[in-house]
């Protein structure tokens, strides 16, 4: 028996899914790509998919469809349904991971930065080419072959989508758990240097440590750390010479503990980076504002907590 939806196949709609999900993969890919000046495999499985993209087009289709003669009809109701599936998709996702895959907050008239006017209207765009353009072109592929044949490949490509969703969201719960044991690391070594008043500010030394994160290559940021050990050691010396942090007899004593903690440091982060699995690296290079909305996410809550 041939399940349908809105008197439409599961097959089609499935079919359908997987083409739209394509097709958003290579414009998101291609876009931020160009934006960047080098490739960037876009989406949140690791396979050519933007799942996002896919699941809207069908939405949108399927809810939209009664009105395929009415374009001011088919913009609005692009703009009010694409914009409610990406802002419950931000916030899902968000709750779930800890972390937010886009941020709108520097847009203007943006909501919580899940959703904004400016990406909404050309929803409303992309909504009216959908049905004047892509869904024709796409309707012409799903044809082009026997539902026989597309039903085995439909079959193929759901079960590789499957393994490849499930694993790319173990992953992404991994990734927040490293980006807390980052967090961690940094907020103790943090406390302790403005304990040593090395810095004033706990802005100061985050500053100082923080563009390790800008490193995508593992030896490029031990490197980068081994600068910093160097500028907070030199720092330290300067101080003590200064008389303006302790006196001469308890030098190697403190100097040797901070040695130590900034040891303990790169070996720390070392570790998290050795741990990252293919997947997780090619999340942070997709998205690379991962790290910093974490922990805003972080923050938000630690301060909701305290209130």
């Amino acid at each position: 028996m041939d399940i349908t939806i809105a008197g439409i196949s599961l097959y089609y709609i499935i079919s359908w899914f997987f083409i739209y999900s394509f097709l958003g993969w290579v414009w998101e890919s291609a876009y931020v790509s160009v934006k960047k000046g080098k490739p960037v495999n876009r989406g949140f499985i690791n396979g050519p998919l933007c799942t996002i993209y896919g699941a809207g087009a069908v939405s949108v289709y399927l809810i939209l469809k009664p009105f395929d003669g009415n374009l001011l009809i088919l913009y609005a109701g692009g703009v009010v349904t694409a914009t409610l599936l990406e802002l419950v998709t931000g916030w899902l996702m968000e709750k779930i991971f800890h972390t937010r895959w886009w941020d709108y907050s520097k847009q203007k008239f943006n909501f919580h930065g899940y959703i904004c006017v400016g990406a909404s209207l050309g929803w409303g765009v992309f909504t009216v080419l959908l049905f004047q353009v892509l869904h024709p072109f796409v309707s012409w592929l799903t044809g082009l072959y026997p539902q026989s044949v597309g039903k085995i490949v439909l079959l193929i490509v759901t079960l590789l989508y499957l393994v490849d969703f499930i694993s790319s969201a173990a992953a992404a719960f991994g990734l927040s758990k490293a980006f807390a044991k980052a967090e961690d690391m940094l907020e103790d070594l943090t406390v302790y240097l403005q304990g040593t008043r090395v810095y004033e500010t706990k802005e100061e030394i985050r500053e100082k440590l923080e563009s390790v994160r800008n490193y995508r290559r593992l030896q490029d940021s031990l490197e980068w750390l081994s600068g910093r050990k160097q500028e907070i050691l030199e720092r330290f010396e300067s101080l003590v010479q200064d008389r303006r942090l302790l006196d001469a007899e308890s030098y190697m004593e403190k100097k040797r503990e901070l040695e130590q903690r900034l040891d303990e440091y790169v070996k720390k982060y070392t570790d998290i980076r050795k741990k990252q699995s293919r997947i997780r690296k090619r999340m942070v290079c997709a998205y690379p504002e991962l790290k910093s909305q974490f922990r805003t996410y972080r923050e938000k809550h630690q301060k909701k907590k305290t209130d």
